[in-house]
């Protein structure tokens, strides 16, 4: 295997490794915002969720599901290429 081989590997392994902890942690990030922003993080009934800012955090939740479905398919897409 050449140079070049072993540094793609070494790439899709770390890659991997990035998407597992993002997909282990990546929900926390959006939450961990909202606090800091002290944006409102319980459940409100229909007005107060439209008007408030409760909305963005459930969105940017679904976002980051999202993002880390698809990191996933990115790895699973690029270590089936590389497999002999």
């Amino acid at each position: 295997m050449t140079n070049e081989g072993k540094e793609i590997i070494q790439a899709t392994a770390l890659l991997e490794r990035a998407a597992t902890l993002f997909d282990r942690f990546g929900d926390y990030i959006p939450l961990t915002i909202a606090f800091l922003n002290h944006w409102p993080t319980e459940i409100k009934f229909y007005p107060e969720f439209v008007v408030g800012n409760a909305w963005k955090v459930f969105l940017s939740l679904g976002l980051y599901q999202l993002a880390a479905f698809a990191l996933r398919r990115a790895v699973k897409l690029a270590t089936a290429e590389l497999a002999p």
